[in-house]
């Protein structure tokens, strides 16, 4: 179906309901937004059924009514965007209306948006006590409740009318190689018991004062005479034998013999869809009929390009069994009228066509501009999406460089002066022997050991609220109070320190197979943080504590958390459940004996807690044993690993001793 309908469809769900309700029918009829309603695109009758299923299942009624309140709200949809006085012009009265609703559909169809569709067939019969019946015809079956609001608002917009419909019959008929649903419906006024009130008749046409005409026999018009004035026009009798031709449709199919040729061998029947025959033609009197001409090339040769129509309407002679046929060119366009081999002057000057396909001319260009502006707008959108996941993207990629405060100020063009934090807690930690794994396995194993250790460590720093300066190489670096001054800063890092020993004896060493062994150094105090380079920004920590903290793991032992006592002081300001053991003087470079101390525990949180996962089954109640468990055992791998590369070195010291004494007797 047209994507007006389902334009349509979109305004009367989000007009009478809400945005969100048409949300939920596109879900269920699996539609994305933005390419459900495309005015120019033709979906399948799939598609569009799917729309009403949802809709009726959303919203909770029966499908007719929803293409019954649909009908309703066509009418009401197409007034307001433009074909207000265009359906006020179309008939004096309601039967009149029903009788132009063909030629509109043809109109719309193939002369506005020109794609060939095919639309229904509606024919109008006036009952002796003014009522009216309406038979409608479609190839598409359950469409009929549209008929009913579109009809009922029709009387109630443009002819101040209430109307009742009724459906009298509905029924499957046969036409050649297709089936089509055939409908008919009574129409009826609404009386209104007001005694001042005026029920308004449907039909007009049986007031119409008979026309007197006196024929005087000196003003006879002959044959040749009426086929100049109607140069397209063919008359036929009962039996569609062709009595005689416009002069030049003559000209145009040159062959025909009158008075022998059949209607149906030189034409097919377009519009409406019927059987061509003299009944079918009487019965639907009030169409309008487009009709085919067919090709007459020699056997072999084909021209689907050349292809002329006839488009109008048929006259039946009272008391006679002829029919006439007055029609134009079906010709809409300057192309049409090259690829045909016709030209303007083929048309009467009185032709309304000749106006047509000059105007036309211009509305196609619009029409395509207007396409190309709708496929332009739909464009801009995909890239305004895509543009918004990149810059969600960028967004979170430049959080990962610096804080999230920082980063707006920079993508907003601020700029960043560097500050001064008063107290912060700096966190250094490595891998033990890094740099022998790495000469022992393959950098495969490397970089998913890190990865696997970082993606750990990256949930910890999440949980305990604090900021990843960098990680370089091995080397995991974080911070806290700084950008965002907080009074636990060095609780929180601690906190931290404690999940890092923890989950990193769930990394396996790619070479023993064993749980890898950290370091961690901690200090506290002062530090000056701010946005360092321009092309590829970092953010950045600088001042003593920054490398006190780094001088604090280097000394470190493995599995150790080794802390500053301004790291131990800060603390346990505000959390005094802290434990610490003393390691006493330790000769830092740079700084001389500086007194430090091993993080053992922090007796208000259980490891469990601090590394957000549920406790095992036969674990501790707090973990801190199986923290500290295994520490002899991860030295005496330390020390395999230093021996194993002791006997590598001393294998390959021999093979090069052999080497030079093999060369020696060579000499």
């Amino acid at each position: 179906m047209f994507g007006w309908i389902h334009m349509s469809l979109l305004i009367l769900v989000t007009r009478k309901y809400s945005r969100e309700t048409w949300l939920k029918i596109l879900e269920i009829a699996k539609f994305d937004e933005g390419t459900e309603a495309e005015i120019s695109h033709y979906y399948k009758d799939e598609d569009t059924m799917r729309i009403v299923n949802a809709m009726a299942t959303v919203i909770k009624i029966p499908v007719e009514e929803v293409w019954e309140a649909y009908g309703g709200f066509l009418i009401q949809f197409t007034m307001e965007t433009g074909w207000d006085e265009l359906l006020r012009a179309m008939a004096s009265d309601l039967e009149g209306f029903l009788d132009s609703l063909d030629s509109l559909h043809y109109f719309i169809d193939h002369v506005v948006y020109r794609t060939k569709l095919k639309g229904p067939s509606f024919r109008c019969e006036t009952l002796k006590d003014g009522t009216l019946v309406l038979h409608y015809y479609s190839k598409r079956s359950g469409l009929y409740p549209i008929v009913k609001g579109v009809v009922r608002e029709v009387a109630r917009r443009i002819y101040d009318t209430e109307v009742v419909m009724k459906v009298q019959e509905r029924k499957q008929e046969h036409l050649d190689t297709y089936i089509t649903e055939h409908v008919v419906f009574h129409i009826t006024t609404v009386k209104n018991g007001s005694s001042s009130s005026v029920t308004k008749s449907l039909t007009s046409k049986s007031s119409n004062s008979e026309l007197s005409l006196s024929t005087n026999r000196g003003y006879e018009l002959t044959l040749a005479d009426f086929m100049t004035a109607f140069p397209h026009h063919i008359c036929f009798d009962r039996n569609l034998v062709i009595q005689h031709m416009g002069s030049n449709l003559a000209r145009t199919i040159p062959h025909i013999r009158c008075t022998e040729t059949i209607l149906s061998e030189i034409v097919d029947l377009i519009h409406p869809e019927l059987p061509l025959s003299f009944e079918s033609l009487i019965a639907f009197k009030n169409s309008l009929f487009v009709f085919r001409i067919k090709s007459f090339l020699p056997d072999g040769e084909n021209d689907s390009s050349a292809v002329i129509e006839l488009k109008g309407s048929v006259v039946h002679l009272e008391d006679t069994d002829y029919m006439l046929y007055l029609c134009s060119l079906s010709v809409t366009t300057v192309r049409e009228l090259v690829v045909n081999s016709l030209f303007l002057s083929d048309m009467q000057q009185h032709d309304g066509t000749r106006d047509l396909i000059m105007l036309n001319q211009s509305r196609m260009s619009q029409v395509e501009l207007n396409k190309k502006l709708e496929e332009t707008t739909k464009s801009l959108k995909r890239l305004a999406l895509d543009l918004e996941v990149e810059t969600q993207r960028t967004d979170e990629l430049l959080c990962e460089l610096m804080p999230a405060s920082v980063a707006e100020s920079l993508r907003q063009g601020k700029q960043i002066d560097a500050k001064e934090f008063e107290e912060t807690t700096c966190l250094f930690t490595d891998i033990v022997t890094f740099t022998q794994i790495c000469s022992m396995c393959s950098p495969y194993d490397v970089v998913n050991l890190l990865n696997d250790m970082y993606l750990r460590f990256d949930n910890l720093v999440t949980l305990s609220e604090i900021y990843k300066l960098e990680t370089i190489g091995d080397a995991f670096v974080v911070v806290a109070g700084a950008p965002m001054a907080v009074p636990n800063h060095a609780e929180r890092v601690l906190n931290c320190a404690i999940g890092m020993l923890m989950e990193s004896r769930n990394v396996k060493n790619p070479i023993t197979k064993k749980s890898i062994g950290i370091r961690i150094g901690i200090n506290s105090g002062s530090c000056v943080a701010g946005v360092v380079g321009v092309k590829m920004p970092r953010y950045c920590l600088f001042g003593d504590t920054v490398n006190v903290a780094n001088k604090m793991e280097a000394h470190g032992v493995p599995m150790k958390i080794h802390v500053s006592d301004a790291t131990r002081i800060s603390a346990l300001k505000t959390n005094p459940s802290f434990e610490f053991t003393a390691r006493g003087n330790v000769e830092i470079k740079g700084k001389g004996l500086m007194y430090t101390y091993f993080l053992v525990k922090n007796d208000r949180k259980s490891v469990w807690e601090l590394t957000g996962k549920a406790r095992p089954v036969d674990s501790s109640i707090d973990g801190y044993s199986e923290l500290h468990d295994g520490f002899e055992e991860f030295h005496e791998s330390i020390n395999g690993l230093h021996t194993q590369k002791s006997i590598d070195e001393e294998e390959n010291q021999h093979k090069s001793r052999k080497n030079k004494s093999t060369l020696c007797n060579i000499i």
